[in-house]
Formats: C-alpha cells, structure tokens, sequence
C-alpha cells in the first residue's frame, strides 16, 4: 500500500428531493456532498447509502476484535468511491514460505456502480507483488439499511478465515504443478485476447509482437528463475508485471477493481485450474 491514505473522511453526504424545473422529481434523490456541495449522483428513492460515518464506524467495530489495524481510507472520482483499508496484524502470514502482508478492503459507492463490499488484498515481502484476491468476505445492495453488531462482525471474519485457509492451501499446491513454455504462452495469450476485447486501439494479433506483453513474458521468466518452473512462479510472474511494470495513475484502485486486478485474476483461475488438472 504505497500511495498516501486518509486517517479518516471528514465529510458525508446529504440525500436532497430532485428537483426539475422547480418541481420535485417523485421517485428520485440526489446524494450530496456536505463539505462542497457536490453532486455524487441521483437515485433511486428506495437507495440506502452507506454514509462515511457508518463505513468508519464499521472500521472501527473490526479493529476492536485485536485482528486488523486500520491504514487509513482512499476516495475515488471526487468521492463517489469510498475505499478504507485494514492491515492484519498477525505477523507470521506466509504463503509458501515468503512472509505476506494481508489486507481487507472495504469498499462503499455512492454512484450505484457498487455494491457495499468486502474484499482481501495481499503483499508478498518478498518483492511486493501486489494482489487483490477473489475472496469476497461480504457483500451488499444498496437497498437496506446496513445493520452493525457484533453478530455481523463475528459472522464476517469467519468467513474471512475460513475462505483464506483455502486461499491459502491453493498456493501451496500451485507450488507443486511444474509448468513449461507452452504453458505460459497459453496464458499470455488468454491475458492479450481479454486485453484486446478491452482496448478500442488496435492491438497486435499475436502477443509476441506486443510491447507489454513481451513485458509480461520477460516478468514471468524472472520469477520462474527464482521460484521454479511450477503454478506458483507463474502466478508471481503476473503479479511482479502488474505491481511493477504497469503504469497506473491510481494503483490502488486498479489492484482492487482495475485492468490489473482483472489480469491477476486471470492469471490466479489459470493457475488454479492447471492445480486442479493435476490433482486428476
């Protein structure tokens, strides 16, 4: 987590009666910023937000149970996005060997493109390879009220360690399936054809003539050198191409919901598939 985070958000929102042509608009509301008066975006009457003072207040209820520490929170697109970021503070994390930082996210919209969520992200020491996991530890719709309580808590982070047990003995078998080149080529070429349905530009029909995806072969033989030639040095050969060779304006965000995020995740149901096959 290298970019600068907030220690808190020093403002929320208002919901206001839309108005047009000096008439209110039945069935639709505005959601304002209270510091600047912004607009964040219009909906639906039936819409519950989460306000910044039920995210922190959610944060704090999880760094009460000794578990997490709070990092600090992040706003995206003048705040329409609210991210807040909790670090595990247990110290002897490790995934095959290399210590890892663990993080849980929580992320909260106020422009209806999000659900109210909670999610991991993970650091290898070893060379801060970033990635946001697929363990989605809590998610909901916009069209409740959020309930807090110890119930809810307690419920959360059993999930959160039960999922992440499995997270984590999933890397230990990627450890033992040996890849070779075809191997790698395969997943190349399944990240440049996502890539490619992805960019208006035109992109070069075979990968070996792609600028990055050159740069992502050349990560994924740097870490295969060091880690060996199985699942779980590809997996780290992505990750070191998107942590360290993409350029990212908000790198944060685009480990947790970005074009980043999307190729780790690509690269994590490659890696687990190729465990899967060889465990039949």
């Amino acid at each position: 987590m290298k970019n600068a985070l907030q220690p808190t958000l020093n403002w929320d929102i208002r919901m206001e009666p839309l108005m047009i042509n000096n008439t209110i608009d039945i069935g639709k509301m505005a959601i304002v910023r209270n510091d600047n008066n912004k607009l964040l975006s219009i909906v639906g009457d039936q819409y519950e937000p989460v306000s910044n003072a039920k995210l922190m207040h959610f944060t704090d209820a999880l760094t009460k149970t000794g578990e997490f520490e709070l990092m600090g929170f992040d706003e995206l697109n003048q705040g329409k996005i609210v991210l807040a970021f909790l670090k595990n503070k247990q110290t002897n994390l490790k995934i095959n060997g290399f210590l890892n930082e663990e993080y849980l996210f929580i992320g909260n919209s106020f422009d209806g493109t999000k659900r109210f969520h909670i999610g991991t992200a993970s650091s290898l020491v070893r060379c801060e390879n970033q990635f946001s996991t697929t363990l989605k530890v809590f998610s909901k719709k916009h069209n409740s009220l959020l309930n807090i309580n110890d119930e809810i808590v307690s419920d959360i982070l059993s999930i959160y360690n039960e999922k992440k047990q499995i997270f984590y003995k999933t890397f230990e078998e990627m450890e033992l399936v040996r890849v070779d080149e075809r191997i790698v080529d395969q997943l190349i070429k399944e990240v440049h054809v996502m890539l490619s349905y992805d960019s208006k530009a035109i992109q070069p029909k075979d990968w070996t003539t792609s600028p990055s995806m050159i740069t992502l072969h050349n990560a994924i033989k740097r870490e295969m050198k060091d880690l060996g030639n199985n699942a779980f040095g590809l997996f780290n050969g992505v990750t070191w191409y998107t942590t360290h060779d993409m350029r990212n304006s908000e790198a944060r965000q685009s480990m947790i919901n970005g074009t980043a995020n999307r190729i780790n995740k690509k690269a994590y149901s490659f890696c687990s598939k190729l465990k899967e096959y060889a465990n039949n």
